[in-house]
């Protein structure tokens, strides 16, 4: 760079020259000059001339240019010279001094890095993108520091097409955390389920849950169920998610075995649907559903006891489950009855002492 610039200072001194300046005098030494006759001096004034009409060297910038990047270079705040740098490339798009000063933004940005100055470091990053749109390494950092900054809006901007150029887990669990901050659920979803498989149990918590809540609300069971599972597989007997009171938890285990407990009925694993309904009645015990499939399960294992015991518990709820847990029991009992209902009252009796 500032060899270019001595070339350039030679070639202004060239053109200032005029008449009876000349490079070729600055290389001839004193006894040359005494041994040349006077009218020698004519020719030198002729050479000069031509030297001074002879183009500058092409360097690709101007002196002007080079003292305004210099300008900029050297400013001392990292953010102001940021600024100048871009105000510098923006105002000279054609200047070959360009990629000198994209070097130098570039580097500024990791010294912002390692400075945690995530404020500064979101705003450079983005200046630098519209001058160099799609550069990777600044869209990592400006995906970094606008999620820092709680700024989920730009950090998806961003990450989006940083996860394109460099797939992670840990890029595509920032996107799933930032797109539920933004409650859109397809996008969290999309980028939840790249990140959970490659998580420990404990640290997919947060994204485990939330996609069984999805799954559970589009009624597609099978993938609730294995989400459920991995929540239950992270915190053992008395331990407690973060977030999550005691009471909190109960909810959320009674709920998930519950789901986990129905995927096993449709899969006809009934021993595995009898555990699990079992397992949400610990922390639910009001839980309607989980009589009634309780009763269905028992009743496919050919297990009619157990069965009638359950439905006419899920019956007495008066819950969503407690209309066709009524029918069940009556068609079952019917059928082991000769097609009479006479005493099933004593079944509904024992099944209430049970309950209190």
């Amino acid at each position: 760079m500032k060899p270019a610039f001595v070339a350039i200072l030679l070639a202004f001194a060239l053109a200032l020259g005029g008449a009876g300046f000349s490079v070729q005098a600055f290389q001839e030494t004193p006894a040359q000059k005494k041994e040349e006759p006077k009218e020698q001096d004519a020719v030198d004034i002729e050479e000069a001339e031509k030297q001074a009409k002879k183009p500058a060297a092409d360097v690709g910038y101007t002196k002007e240019e080079y003292d305004e990047f210099q300008t900029a270079f050297n400013l001392p705040d990292l953010k102001a010279r940021a600024a100048g740098l871009g105000q510098f490339i923006k105002g000279h798009p054609n200047s070959k001094l360009n990629e000198h000063a994209l070097a130098a933004y570039s580097a500024l940005l990791n010294q912002l890095y390692q400075q945690k100055d995530m404020a500064s470091l979101a705003l450079a990053s983005a200046g630098f993108l519209e001058l160099k749109p799609g550069d990777i390494a600044a869209l990592g950092l400006a995906t970094e520091a606008s999620y820092s900054n709680k700024d989920y809006a730009k950090a998806v901007k961003f990450g989006e097409p940083f996860y394109q150029a460099k797939p992670s887990k840990e890029v595509a669990q920032l996107l799933a955390y930032s797109f539920d901050q933004l409650k859109n659920d397809a996008k969290f979803v999309s980028y939840a389920e790249k990140c959970v498989p490659e998580m420990s149990s404990k640290d997919a918590f947060f994204y485990s849950a939330k996609l069984s809540y999805y799954y559970g609300g589009q009624r597609n069971i099978p993938k609730a169920a294995a989400y459920c599972q991995k929540m239950m597989s992270a915190y053992g007997e008395g331990e407690l998610p973060p977030g999550y009171s005691a009471g909190q938890w109960a909810q959320e285990k009674g709920r998930s075995y519950s789901i986990i407990g129905r995927n096993a009925y449709d899969r006809k694993q009934y021993v595995g649907a009898v555990s699990a309904y079992h397992n949400s009645l610990k922390y639910f015990s009001q839980n309607d559903e989980a009589y009634y499939y309780l009763g269905m399960s028992y009743w496919a294992a050919q297990d009619t006891t157990s069965a009638m015991k359950n439905l006419a518990k899920a019956a007495l709820l008066n819950k969503p489950y407690s209309k066709n847990a009524r029918t069940q029991l009556e068609a079952l009992y019917k059928g082991l009855n000769n097609g009479s209902l006479e005493g099933i009252d004593r079944v509904t009796r024992a099944a209430s002492a049970e309950m209190k």
